[in-house]
């Protein structure tokens, strides 16, 4: 018994005979594997993303900003024993355990959830899950630490600041922000 390969793009069977895609004669029925997130035009399809669909812009800046609202909440709430400690006179010991406290917490909301949940808190409730481009596969964790590392840093910096969130708005197929394309992902709506 033979079985059908896997293919990580969710998309129909399709006749490799006489296909360009793959050899030509009387081939079995295969899956094939397009560029992420297009079907080719022909053969029934109208070219528009497979699997689920690509997050529309006001999903993903709701996301964002729903996600930057809980973790600075999370943080200040956590981080006000440490304040209070500095405030009394903790010295440079409290400092560091503050700033080490604001990475650590950066870290497990952004980079630890993405990579282990496909989204954090904000993005589940704005129905949005982080993917690799190349396979529709869950992101890695230092991929997913990459993606937020690039986001804060282009945030620091004017230009690259603000053409990062917007790059998603022109990008084509994907849609992609630039620290999309930096660690090769794309953003899907989540499945229920």
């Amino acid at each position: 018994m033979t079985t059908q390969p896997q293919n990580p793009y969710g998309h129909p069977p399709v006749s490799m005979s006489g296909s360009p895609y793959g050899p030509a004669g009387n081939g079995p029925t295969a899956y094939v594997t397009y560029p992420p997130g297009q079907l080719p035009a022909g053969q029934g399809y109208t070219g528009q993303p497979a699997g689920p669909p690509l997050v529309n812009i006001g999903a993903r800046l709701g996301a964002r900003l729903l996600d930057l609202v809980i973790w600075y909440v999370a943080y200040f709430l956590t981080a006000i024993p440490l304040m209070i400690w500095i405030d009394s006179g903790g010295g440079a010991t409290a400092q560091t355990l503050l700033l080490t406290w604001l990475l650590a917490s950066f870290i497990l909301y952004f980079p630890f959830t993405i990579w282990r949940y496909g989204s954090t808190l904000g993005k589940r409730i704005c129905n949005v899950r982080v993917v690799r481009s190349q396979s529709a596969q869950p992101v890695g964790f230092w991929r997913a630490a990459g993606r937020e590392t690039f986001v804060f840093v282009a945030a620091v910096i004017p230009v690259l600041g603000l053409l990062n969130p917007l790059w998603c708005c022109w990008d084509k197929p994907l849609q992609q922000c630039l620290h999309d394309k930096v660690v090769d992902t794309m953003v899907l709506t989540r499945r229920q």
